[in-house]
């Protein structure tokens, strides 16, 4: 072996074994260490954005058709152990390479994935946020998806500022996104096209239902809700 491909080959061994979710060791072919893959639950519920009520797609095929307004959002895995720790630290920590990794549980867990003419919309974070963390961790998923996948990615949204939905109900949640959401800079939606919306996290759906709202009347043939993890909701609280 040459040499001046030694460090290169030495950058390539680390980069390649460590997993990214405990650093621990990791195969070569796998994202995510055997350990880390055990605390991946995935997410078998669709739900559904105006209301956040879940069906089974498998068990229940005609339930989304039952339900009048809105859109199905697929959720890839739930929001506890190793995925809510990857939200935490992308949203949090800046470890923004943790997008690689949300996108590579996406893929490998969820439902129902885009198709290679469909077209990908990150959720927009609002400006202060943007300004506090210096990035939308929604771009960055949606940008390593539509990487990994070969698909369109268009930044179409933008967002007003509003209050956090952290201890929010679902009522105060639904209000609180209402209306925050518009076509950024005036951007066209392309004719004919079915739309995913890209997001971290999905609770109650509400921020799914308000963005997806701006889409379809802008024209989107349909509009589908990806997100990397659900969080469930017990006994009227969020957890």
């Amino acid at each position: 072996m040459a040499l001046s491909a030694l460090p290169r080959n030495l950058l390539r061994l680390f980069l390649t074994t460590v997993c990214p979710g405990c650093g621990g060791r990791r195969r070569e072919n796998e994202y995510l260490c055997p350990w880390c893959r055990l605390r991946t639950d995935p997410c078998r519920h669709v739900h559904w954005s105006r209301t956040g009520a879940s069906f089974n797609p498998v068990s229940s095929p005609g339930k989304a058709g039952e339900l009048s307004s809105g859109i199905s959002i697929y959720s890839a895995v739930l929001y506890r152990g190793l995925p809510r720790e990857i939200v935490l630290r992308l949203k949090f920590n800046g470890e923004k390479y943790l997008a690689r990794v949300a996108a590579e549980m996406i893929l490998k867990n969820s439902m129902a994935l885009p198709e290679v003419d469909d077209v990908l919309v990150p959720v927009p974070a609002g400006r202060k946020r943007i300004r506090e963390r210096g990035y939308n961790q929604s771009f960055l998923i949606a940008g390593a998806l539509a990487s990994r996948m070969g698909v369109r990615n268009m930044n179409l949204l933008s967002r007003d500022d509003s209050r956090s939905q952290v201890g929010l109900s679902v009522t105060e949640r639904r209000s609180n996104v209402r209306g925050v959401f518009r076509l950024r800079n005036h951007r066209k939606v392309p004719a004919g096209v079915h739309i995913w919306l890209i997001d971290d996290v999905a609770t109650t759906c509400s921020t799914m239902d308000s963005a997806s709202e701006i889409l379809l009347e802008a024209g989107a043939e349909s509009v589908t809700g990806l997100t990397l993890t659900y969080r469930k909701q017990v006994a009227g609280s969020i957890v």
